[in-house]
C-alpha cells in the first residue's frame, strides 16, 4: 500500500489501534530517527514541513534491497495490536487502508530515500515552492516475528 503522508515539523507517527504508547510521547531527537514501543513509531525527518511517500508492506522475510536509493534506517520489534494502523502528523491523523495481522508481533523494518540530504535541499532548491515533495520516501516492512531474520533483542537495530 503506498500513500503520501504530510510531514509536519519534521514528524509523523504510526500507531496501532489499541496499543497504550501515544506517537508524541516518544523521544523527540535527533532528526532522521525512528523511535519504536508497543505498536507505535514516531518518524523524525531532516526536513520540516513536506509531502513524502510512504509504502507499507508485509512481507514473509525480511528484504535485502528494497529500490535504488533506499537506504535501511533500522528495525525494532512491532506489536499490531488491535491490526488497523493509523497515521497522524501534528495536526491531522486517521486510519489508513492497511491492516496487520490482530496481536501479532512483527519485525518493523525502515527504509527511507532521501532523507540525508532532505533538509539541504528543503532550504535549498525548493526554497519558496509549495508544496514541496520528493524530498524522501518511506517504506515500512512488516516481518512476522519467528519469519526468517526478524528482529530479537539481540539483533536490534538503533535509530540512526
Amino acid at each position: 500500500m503506498t500513500t503520501t503522508v504530510h510531514i509536519e515539523r519534521s514528524l509523523f507517527g504510526l500507531t496501532a489501534e489499541g496499543s497504550t504508547v501515544v506517537w508524541t510521547d516518544l523521544p523527540m531527537g535527533p532528526t532522521g530517527a525512528v523511535h519504536v514501543a508497543d505498536g507505535t513509531a514516531l518518524f523524525i525527518s531532516n526536513a520540516q514541513e513536506h509531502d513524502a511517500t510512504l509504502t507499507l508492506q508485509v512481507s514473509d522475510r525480511t528484504s535485502a534491497h528494497v529500490g535504488e536509493g533506499f537506504v535501511l534506517v533500522g528495525s525494532w520489534p512491532f506489536s499490531s495490536c488491535l491490526g488497523e494502523l493509523v497515521l497522524d502528523t501534528p495536526n491531522a491523523g486517521g486510519s489508513i487502508d492497511f491492516r496487520l495481522e490482530p496481536y501479532t508481533a512483527y519485525t518493523m523494518r525502515v527504509w527511507r530515500k532521501g532523507g540525508e540530504s532532505a533538509q539541504e535541499r528543503f532550504h535549498g532548491e525548493l526554497r519558496g515552492v509549495t508544496p514541496k515533495t520528493g524530498l524522501e520516501d518511506y517504506l515500512i516492512e512488516f516481518v512476522p516475528a519467528g519469519s526468517p531474520h526478524a528482529v530479537t533483542p539481540h539483533t536490534q537495530s538503533r535509530s540512526r
